[in-house]
């Protein structure tokens, strides 16, 4: 028999990369045959903790093509799929998202549930059925939840991630300050890596008929890249919206250490927009929101507004 192929979205981040690897270890400790393996290129973030634990990357992938049973860890919409994965073959998904496409997929059994991170809840699936976690498992699904948490600062966080971060650093033993470390490497915006950066970790919503890309970064020292690259910025994101024909494209940069938000949105309807959806207001083309928000957390909020009446 072929084995189940555990996935996440096209290109992943950390949290789809731990969640997959995990998921599959779970899987095989428990009777059923399972790979994990992800298509594209994963995160910057994602590689840095493979490479610095030596841990074995997941299998590279074109297309899942070549298996019968998928499951989905950290996605559960079409857009981050991209015709690479077939939706009927989906037989599980697992995800922490509001916004989902569960109809998509006709044979799935689907868990989503809010909390900070898809990897907190495959960490409970260890916790709760007794099942040993490997130390390579171990430190990924927890480096996950530092990442997904903003280091359990972000308003995503809930007593279970913490619950499940305490019990997998049993495991994993990561330094305090592992945290710190992990963030500063995916700091490192220099020269091309700022436009790589921001159109590697883009996710584009069809909401109400408005085609809507919110960008994301997460990095520390957020105020004085927008104070030396601010035009660079808003030139890349007017490139991606020409190419991609969008209504609506701003960046959420994600201030680490200041814990803060700046959002920066080219043109009025995108900035009245996210006034009076986040409670923000812009001074010319940047707004600073002092409460974390992630980008999973803005989308709900855009749909509700963008379909109310």
């Amino acid at each position: 028999m072929k084995p189940i192929l555990v996935t996440c979205y096209v290109d992943p981040d950390l949290d789809g990369v731990a969640g997959a690897v995990a998921c599959s270890e779970f899987l095989n400790k428990n009777g059923k045959q399972a790979v994990a393996g992800i298509i594209g290129e994963p995160h910057d973030e994602a590689k840095y903790v493979l490479d610095r634990f030596a841990i074995p990357y997941p299998l590279r992938l074109q297309n899942a093509d070549g298996y019968d049973e998928i499951v989905l860890v950290d996605a559960s919409d079409l857009n981050g799929l991209e015709g690479k994965i077939d939706p009927k073959k989906i037989v599980e998904i697992i995800d922490h998202r509001k916004f989902h496409e569960l109809k998509a997929f006709p044979n799935a059994q689907a868990q989503i549930e809010l909390v900070g991170a898809a990897a907190t809840l495959v960490a409970e699936r260890f916790m709760q059925s007794g099942t040993a976690i490997s130390k390579e498992s171990a430190i990924l699904v927890l480096a996950a939840i530092i990442s997904n948490t903003l280091n359990f600062k972000g308003t995503v966080t809930t007593d279970r991630d913490r619950d499940a971060a305490a019990w997998l650093n049993e495991t994993a033993q990561l330094d305090k300050n592992f945290w710190k470390e992990m963030f500063e490497a995916k700091s490192d915006l220099s020269g091309q890596k700022l436009a790589e950066r921001i159109k590697s970790d883009y996710a584009s919503f069809d909401i109400n008929g408005k085609k809507v890309n919110i960008a994301q970064l997460e990095i520390i020292g957020g105020k004085k890249l927008l104070d030396e690259r601010k035009p660079e910025i808003l030139e890349i994101l007017d490139q991606i919206k020409r190419q991609s024909v969008l209504d609506i494209i701003f960046l959420n940069l994600i201030e680490l250490e200041e814990g803060k938000n700046y959002l920066v949105a080219e043109g009025p309807e995108t900035r009245q927009l996210l006034e009076k959806t986040l409670d923000v207001r812009f001074d010319g083309d940047v707004a600073v929101r002092d409460e974390l928000i992630m980008r999973k957390q803005i989308v709900p909020l855009l749909k509700a507004e963008l379909t109310a009446g």
